[in-house]
């Protein structure tokens, strides 16, 4: 992070600038520089291995999610066939 005050008196004295140009130009370096990645954020972003082996892990988990959907499905319609079944024979009986 710099220091934008002795940034631009530093503009102004060593570099000929005014004092308007000098200030613009340290607020125009400081936003720059707030943009820019540091070593900490590079270091934190996620590997080509570390999306594979998501991957991998997210699969698994959608394999074993439709698992349980399928079983749910067959017991709801288990059920409807238990119940409906006796139900619609006392209907028409």
């Amino acid at each position: 992070m710099i220091d934008t005050v002795s940034y631009s008196e530093r503009l102004e004295r060593e570099g000929d600038f005014t004092a308007k140009q000098a200030r613009l130009l340290a607020q125009q370096r400081y936003e720059l520089e707030e943009s820019m990645m540091t070593k900490a954020d590079l270091a934190n972003l996620a590997t080509k291995q570390d999306l594979v082996e998501l991957k991998s892990e997210v699969r698994q988990e959608f394999t074993e999610l439709r698992s349980d959907l399928k079983l749910i499905k067959w017991g709801m319609g288990l059920t409807v066939a238990v119940v409906l079944i006796p139900a619609l024979r006392h209907l028409f009986i």
